[in-house]
């Protein structure tokens, strides 16, 4: 009698952890629904009035932190492509900073006022900002 319950726990001890074992290789089985859990999204619409130079200057979106770091890399403005996607690991509080600048750095006649999020960012979910160049009436790039 004692060695059946000793058989029985000793059993149910492996099926347990034979469900945990598959059930953890099931999660990572797809490494793209593995790295989306683990990142935060940061998707950034640039909403440009119809007279923004798009086609003519060169114009760089950046997600940087409160001390001015990028966290991904930055992505070049496109004529017709106005929502960019940025991915950063791990869930965090802090402060992430979207902004948009003319590459290289020349005086372009627009102001575009970066965008600050102060939050905690969880990894999984996604965080929007929206960027909006004006005209500088002075023809000099100051907001950049």
């Amino acid at each position: 009698m004692k060695t059946t319950k000793i058989i029985s726990a000793i059993s149910l001890v492996l099926i347990l952890a034979a469900n945990s074992l598959f059930a953890n290789r099931a999660a990572i089985s797809n490494p793209e629904t593995a790295s989306m859990q683990q990142s935060v999204t940061y998707v950034v619409k640039v909403n440009c009035p119809p007279n923004f130079p798009a086609a003519n200057g060169n114009f760089m979106i950046l997600i940087t932190d409160e001390k001015g770091r990028k966290v991904a890399p930055a992505q070049a403005l496109h004529p017709g492509v106005w929502a960019y996607t940025f991915k950063e690991a791990g869930s965090f509080r802090g402060v992430r900073i979207a902004s948009m600048v003319s590459y290289p750095a020349t005086p372009s006649g627009w102001v575009i006022p970066p965008v600050k999020i102060i939050a905690t960012f969880y990894a999984g979910q996604t965080y929007f900002f929206e960027l909006i160049p004006e005209a500088n009436e002075t023809g000099l790039a100051t907001g950049q």
